[in-house]
């Protein structure tokens, strides 16, 4: 459907024009300038679609302010009332509309816009371009009947059915929403290239337009055709007989009205050119990423404008985050807030300078679509989690607050977005000494001692638990930045002045002496707060378990070497629990130390294929021959194993052959019936045996039963009292009872009496 629109065409234009430069001042300072026409974009859809842009007092205020004194006998539209109906809800498009007795033509103006989300800007305008209602002092009739040109074809009179001013605004403000809701139902289509008329008469052709937006496209639906250059030359006035002005109007009109229809916006680009300028005074600078564009935000949306547009501006320096005020403040922006400088010195650290080429110049309007912040300080804190210490034109990240307050630098801190530093480059980071770090955003951790950085291995970070026991991360610049060591940490640190060693692990730290004594070790001088931060557990000593998480060996620790154990049997019997304790170390370790054969089970037997002699495994400690296997079974060691002699060998022979006595710690057992029995330190004398010392993980895996007493029963049923290392025969259950006082006796076997000798009768 095409519109005739009475002021779109040609002389009535013109007399529009003329009428409205002196029909008062205008509501800005900002007169139309035809360089800044653009046909593709003449107003920007948050402009046009802002059903909320003025409210009835300030749309009535607007009116009276366009006509001072209204002719006699004539209701010009700042007084101009009218009963209006009531209108259902038009899904999509109108929200259902209250009709009012004599309601205002501010007020149908306002109420409209707001129900048809359509600027009240808009609508006046519209009203001014069509029938120059806004500024008629002598209005006809026959202007607000067709007061937007609704149904008024340019070939026939207009549709009696949209007559009347209300019936006018509303339909209008309905059919600009059709537009929007159906685009491709119309020949004008935003987002592509649009072949648009010159003129009603076809003979004067057409010009392509790439159309940017919904509602320019609603425009030109609307009202069918572009300003050519001779109507464009002549902005208040007319051109040639190709020339129409109704398009041409309504951003002339809006924008001395109004300022310009870009959604009031800063921020421009052309549709062959992507980058983004900042446009202020007669300047433009050139925004360089997505995050300063970002923060440029309060300044409204991109506009689409003509290169010419952006030639008429001097390109200065690209935009930054530093801002300057017409009376000469300077401020840092970010997130909508501009944060005011206190000297100049800061400007620096920031990365600006008060000279002008370090900051941005904008106006007063400019800055006021800024919040006012807090001053700034040195520290940014950013919502993302890092913070930075900023220092000429830097940014430092800060570990965390320890260090921060190690370095002397003051707690206080603004706090804005990552964003706001992104363009500054990293210096080194603010690390307090001894400390876990890790690299963000990764699985790269290191220990920062001593001013260098030593990385830790991944499977050894993940052993430990680092993800819990970092002081904080830094990002992959700020680590890089850290001096390296030159070598990976090998788990082992110390005090100053301390000779030995302690292991990170899982739950803390193990004192290691060997490590360094024996072993020659380094381990990273740290300071005593960190070595208090790591709990202290059980030493390694023999018999720890240490594995490096990248292999699936498990080392037992034997004095002066370790050894790979072979099974999980082997690992078990050398713990006191089915879930031993494993203690992660490096690889370093693991290759420092010499290797042995591979380890034995503790506390089992076993002999070489080629070698009829069996030993007692004694832990980590050594092999225990024995001429008999009374004296394991006995103690409930039974069975051997075949194992090659190399590993038999490795361990060192006891000088010792294994009897009934035995020792665990500073304890004396006797073996009898498969378990130990404790013998009281005043009764050690009754038994004359060798002892022989077994280790804890031996000694671990024997039972122990009752205590021994001083007596002894053998299988064919004699008693014998121990005294003083003999055994002396009881004759009778009778004497028994009499000798014992109710103390039982030991079951033994022959062999174990016959090793003590026999004394008079008891």
């Amino acid at each position: 459907m095409r519109f005739r629109k009475s002021i779109g065409l040609v002389l009535a234009a013109a007399l529009w024009g003329s009428l409205l430069t002196v029909a008062g001042p205008l509501s800005t300072a900002q007169a139309a300038n035809a360089q800044l026409f653009n046909p593709g974009n003449i107003i920007s859809d948050a402009q046009f679609f802002d059903g909320g842009a003025m409210t009835a007092p300030e749309v009535q205020s607007f009116l009276n302010s366009q006509v001072a004194t209204c002719r006699s006998g004539y209701a010009c539209l700042k007084d101009y009332r009218q009963d209006t109906p009531n209108r259902a809800a038009v899904p999509g498009d109108c929200s259902a509309y209250t009709g009012r007795s004599a309601e205002s033509a501010a007020g149908i103006i306002t109420n409209v816009g707001a129900a048809c989300g359509i600027s009240q800007k808009a609508m006046l305008v519209l009203l001014q371009k069509e029938q120059g209602l806004v500024t008629d002092t002598w209005p006809t009739s026959r202007q607000y009947r067709s007061a937007t040109g609704y149904g008024c074809p340019d070939t026939a009179d207009c549709d009696s059915t949209y007559y009347g001013f209300f019936n006018q605004v509303y339909a209008a403000a309905l059919q600009f929403n059709y537009y929007a809701n159906n685009p491709s139902r119309w020949n004008h289509a935003p987002g592509r290239v649009n072949n648009v008329r010159w003129h009603p008469n076809a003979a004067c052709g057409t010009g392509e337009v790439f159309i940017q937006n919904q509602a320019t496209a609603g425009l030109y639906n609307y009202t069918p055709y572009q300003p050519n250059a001779a109507a464009m030359a002549n902005l208040y006035g007319t051109g040639d007989a190709c020339s129409s002005y109704g398009n041409r109007n309504f951003w002339r009109i809006f924008t001395d009205w109004f300022g310009a229809p870009l959604a009031s916006t800063s921020l421009f680009r052309t549709a062959d050119n992507a980058t983004v300028y900042l446009v202020s005074g007669t300047s433009k600078f050139p925004i360089p990423s997505l995050g300063l564009m970002a923060a440029f935000a309060p300044l409204g949306q991109v506009g689409f404008v003509s290169q010419n547009y952006l030639d008429g501006f001097a390109t200065k320096r690209s935009a930054s985050r530093i801002l300057r005020s017409p009376d000469g403040r300077i401020y840092f922006h970010d997130a909508g807030i501009k944060l005011p400088f206190d000297t100049c010195a800061q400007v620096v650290d920031y990365g600006g300078s008060c000279n002008a080429d370090g900051y941005v110049q904008l106006t007063d309007t400019q800055l006021a679509a800024f919040q006012t912040g807090p001053l700034v300080v040195s520290v940014l804190a950013t919502r993302e989690g890092p913070r930075y210490f900023m220092t000429l034109g830097t940014k430092r990240e800060i570990l965390d607050a320890q260090s921060q307050v190690e370095a002397g630098i003051p707690l206080q801190q603004n706090v804005l977005t990552e964003a706001a530093v992104e363009a500054l480059p990293f210096g080194t980071p603010i690390v307090r000494d001894s400390v876990l770090i890790k690299k963000r955003y990764t699985s790269d951790y290191a220990l920062f001692a001593n001013g260098t950085r030593s990385p830790i291995g991944t499977a050894y970070s993940a052993a430990l638990g680092l993800q819990s026991r970092v002081a904080g991360s830094l990002h992959a610049t700020s680590h890089s930045k850290l001096a390296p060591s030159g070598a990976e940490f090998n788990g082992l640190v110390k005090s100053d002045g301390d000779a030995g060693a302690w292991l990170l692990t899982a739950n803390g730290r193990a004192r290691w002496d060997a490590a360094a004594a024996q072993f020659g070790l380094p381990a990273a001088s740290v300071s005593q707060s960190f070595l208090d931060s790591n709990v202290a557990g059980e030493s390694i000593a023999a018999g720890a378990l240490l594995q490096d998480p990248t292999s699936k060996v498990v080392h037992v620790l034997m004095g002066d070497e370790i050894r790979p154990i072979s099974s999980w049997e082997a690992l078990l019997a050398l713990s006191d629990t089915t879930t031993p304790t494993i203690h992660p170390v490096t690889t370093s370790i693991i290759a420092a130390i010499p290797k042995g054969a591979v380890a034995l089970t503790a506390g089992t037997l076993v002999r070489s294929p080629d070698n009829p002699s069996v030993f007692l495994v004694n832990g980590v400690t050594n092999r225990i021959a024995l001429s008999s296997f009374d004296f394991t079974t006995e103690a409930g060691i039974t069975g051997f194993t075949y194992e090659p002699a190399e590993r038999i060998n490795a361990y060192p022979l006891s000088s010792t052959n294994l009897t009934f006595g035995i020792t665990c710690g500073d304890t004396r057992y006797v073996s009898s019936g498969g378990s130990l029995h404790k013998i009281a330190p005043a009764a050690h004398a009754l038994y004359p045996f060798t002892f022989v010392a077994l280790d804890e993980f031996t000694c671990n895996r024997l039972i122990i039963g009752s205590d021994a007493t001083d007596f002894i029963r053998t299988p064919n049923g004699a008693i014998y009292q121990l005294v003083a290392g003999q055994k002396r025969p009881v004759t009778s259950m009778e004497r028994f009872a009499q000798l014992s006082g109710g103390r039982s006796w030991l079951q033994v076997i022959p062999r174990f009496a016959d090793m003590i000798p026999t004394g008079a009768v008891a």
